[in-house]
């Protein structure tokens, strides 16, 4: 059974454009950190070079220079992703308002 409300189906491309843009703001600035610091490696904070550990605090271990400079990349990386998903919202939400403006 699916249950439809007159005008349901024009508001659909409105949600999901609202969701891309706040995923993609969610996913780019938790990891905006990494995106600004370019190349660095840090540990709290202060600059790690090769053959350093890095003691965390919270009881998570320590993790050496390669392990931290994978989670920057990987960091980077989904940062990056978040900008394009927070862009392809923008693009869903402009093409959604042209395409009403032709079907008035």
């Amino acid at each position: 059974m699916v249950l439809c409300v007159r005008g349901s189906r024009r508001q659909w491309p409105q949600v999901l454009a609202f969701a891309l843009v706040i995923a993609g703001l969610v996913m780019f600035f938790v990891n905006g950190e990494a995106v600004v610091n370019g190349a660095a490696v840090e540990c709290d904070g202060s600059p790690m070079r090769p053959g350093q550990w890095c003691m965390s605090t919270s009881g998570g271990g320590a993790t050496s220079y390669d392990e931290e400079k994978r989670n920057e990349a990987r960091g980077k990386l989904v940062g990056y992703a978040g900008a394009g998903v927070f862009t392809l919202g923008i693009v869903v939400f402009i093409g959604n308002g042209i395409a009403r403006r032709k079907n008035r």
